[in-house]
């Protein structure tokens, strides 16, 4: 990415798909540095929509054993965390500033339209969650943050096809205005 660092971000469940991208990447590095070849600067950060950070630590070390790795932490894609100092409501509070999966929510709603107003397409399930996290960390510019300093790469997980019957969920929790039709993009 033009002599920047990249780093290549996607939503988790499991967080399968992110451990078999990072352990894809670790073997091109390892492959790199042995023929003396430039490094690359590719991070891979996963961003927990089912369960927290340490779900998914658990769920990634318990299948990098499985498929024959060490399952060690310095193996495994980076965990974007909620930011600590973004007030969440009790809700999200009590869950650490992660939303409860499939739970209608206000502000996911808000990174929903937000996003598909820049022609981004996303579903309310894993997309509209990890860009409202991708986001408080895109506008706070904090060198700590695993995304700081990096080109971005967002691998979309699909599941648009069931957006209508999600807007439909948020419209019977009285989150969806009456005068709104329920549509996809």
């Amino acid at each position: 990415g033009k002599g920047m660092p990249l780093a290549v971000c996607l939503p988790g469940g499991t967080c399968t798909t992110a451990l078999l991208l990072q352990r894809s990447l670790n073997a091109i590095m390892d492959k790199r540095r042995k023929q003396n070849e430039k490094a690359i600067d590719i991070r891979v950060v996963v961003i927990p929509c089912v369960g927290d950070d340490e779900y998914a630590t658990r769920q990634m070390i318990s299948l990098d054993k499985a498929v024959g790795g060490t399952g060690r932490k310095e193996d495994l894609p980076w965990i974007l965390k909620p930011r600590t100092d973004v007030e969440y409501g009790s809700a999200r509070r009590r869950s650490r500033g992660y939303f409860t999966f499939g739970q209608p929510s206000k502000a996911l709603l808000e990174t929903y339209d937000e996003m598909n107003s820049e022609n981004v397409s996303l579903d309310l399930l894993y997309g509209a969650p990890a860009w409202s996290l991708l986001l408080q960390h895109w506008r706070s510019r904090e060198s700590d943050c695993p995304i700081a300093g990096r080109q971005l790469m967002y691998i979309h997980s699909g599941g648009l096809e069931g957006v209508a019957s999600q807007l439909t969920r948020y419209k019977h929790k009285n989150l969806l205005p009456d005068a709104r039709a329920v549509q996809t993009s």
